[in-house]
């Protein structure tokens, strides 16, 4: 399965972002999956580019993925987050939903065709190995 890995980026530190983000796309290769992560993308592509292109980009390579996998670790509202999720769904995407169990503040959950929660990243990281 081609997965979009989708998450708040905005007032988040970066590099534990991006060392979550490194484990998360071991794990998906790992269990034959391809995926795409923009955090990944590094520093200057961040700098670079505007919110308005940033999203752009991320719709399009939506677009090339067969599922939308959306890690939600806080009840921090994430504008463009919810716009991938939206455009995903509007295309017909499997949204997959992992979620810290501690945010009660959302209707993801219904909108999702599998729901993953969590405590800890180690749980997620395995949670994520059976999809």
């Amino acid at each position: 399965m081609k997965i979009f890995i989708g998450q708040a980026v905005t007032g988040e530190d970066i590099n534990k972002l991006r060392e979550e983000s490194k484990k998360i796309v071991k794990i998906l290769e790992e269990t034959g999956n391809d995926r795409y992560c923009t955090v990944l993308k590094g520093d200057e592509w961040e700098k670079n580019l505007l919110l308005g292109d940033k999203l752009k980009h991320a719709f399009n390579e939506v677009d090339k993925n067969d599922c939308f996998l959306a890690i939600v670790r806080s009840e921090k509202r994430s504008e463009g987050m919810l716009m991938e999720i939206g455009y995903a769904i509007s295309k017909n995407k499997k949204l997959i939903l992992a979620i810290n169990e501690s945010v009660q503040n959302t209707y993801l959950r219904e909108m999702a065709n599998k729901v993953i929660e969590f405590k800890t990243p180690d749980e997620l990281n395995e949670k994520l190995k059976d999809i």
